[in-house]
């Protein structure tokens, strides 16, 4: 590993818009700069800290009290509703859903090969084309009605459960996509714009009582069931970050996805008070901002108190592919 040096502080200094003291603190902590520059928030990551209060939290958290910092434990206000609530599409937004495209001449079976493979490199500089750029707006879009059907899903299953009080969906799931140069490097390197990439689900589950968590990840995977075999793909238990309120709206941390607690061999279940609750897992770093989590756009699915509850997702089916060109008792 390359010896951190100066200049790799003040890389980090400025890029985390960190002090001298707040330097001192990370030192002290163990961090390396690349490590502060990483954890700087997205655009989309709203609800986190700022990467100079967040070492200063955790700064706080080992060298001093030992206390919670007071941030971590204020309430945090449930959704707000500015419109009635619909049952069968609670989501801020309809965009229109494309199924996927089969391959090209997938059973074709007179393609002819050129022997001559071209080099590794060829079309990786080129811009994608008109057609590329609409398939992967689309795919964005069946991504996130993927994970949209997963929220319904999962929001029904755990609404079985009679200490869940409320379920909210936030992040990218959350409101439209909007246009942005990905991570893709054919569209980064020509600064091509498509829609936002959602990567994980966040729900947010207000809870009367966290003595039945496990019961609550088995109703999670029940839900879960219901999107693993659908036009669009499936949604893996990790892709859903589940987190945890109690009934006065005091953030308490984030369902685990492992299946006992503590997990023998895992370093994740060293954090500090992570399991003091089976099942709810601490993170060492990460603080939840709770000032940023009220701005959050919130999509209602379960609210005891009003009587309401998003009903069960209308799955589409997969796509019909052609398949007449292919025949079974083909000799070959």
């Amino acid at each position: 590993m390359r010896p951190e040096s100066t200049g790799d502080w003040d890389e980090a200094k400025r890029r985390c818009r960190l002090t001298d003291e707040e330097v001192r603190m990370a030192r002290e902590l163990g961090f390396q700069p690349k490590t502060l520059i990483r954890n700087i928030p997205s655009p989309s990551q709203t609800w986190k800290l700022p990467v100079a209060e967040w070492v200063r939290s955790l700064y706080e958290e080992r060298f001093g009290s030992g206390e919670p910092p007071a941030d971590a434990v204020s309430a945090a206000a449930p959704p707000s509703r500015s419109e009635p609530d619909n049952p069968d599409h609670p989501w801020p937004d309809r965009p229109v859903i494309v199924p996927p495209r089969p391959p090209e001449d997938f059973f074709a079976l007179d393609e002819e090969f050129d022997d001559a493979e071209p080099p590794f490199y060829e079309g990786i500089f080129e811009p994608p084309s008109d057609e590329e750029i609409e398939e992967d707006n689309h795919r964005m879009a069946r991504r996130q009605c993927l994970f949209r059907w997963a929220a319904q899903a999962i929001a029904v299953a755990l609404s079985e459960l009679p200490e869940v009080l409320e379920i909210a969906a936030f992040g990218s799931v959350a409101k439209p996509l909007r246009p942005e140069v990905p991570r893709f490097s054919q569209y980064r390197r020509h600064r091509i714009k498509i829609l936002h990439e959602c990567d994980d689900l966040d729900l947010a589950v207000w809870m009367a009582s966290m003595d039945r968590l496990k019961e609550l990840k088995r109703a999670m995977s029940r839900g879960l069931s219901l999107v693993q075999e659908t036009a669009f793909g499936g949604v893996a238990h990790h892709q859903v970050d589940v987190h945890l309120f109690d009934a006065t709206g005091a953030y308490k941390g984030r369902l685990c996805c492992f299946g006992q607690c503590p997990k023998p061999g895992k370093q994740e279940c060293f954090v500090p008070r992570c399991g003091d609750k089976p099942f709810l897992r601490q993170f060492s770093r990460y603080r939840f901002h709770s000032d940023e989590f009220r701005e959050e756009p919130m999509v209602p699915l379960l609210d005891r108190a009003r009587g309401f509850l998003v009903r069960l997702p209308v799955i589409e089916e997969p796509p019909d592919f052609d398949t007449s060109p292919y025949d079974e008792d083909a000799p070959f």
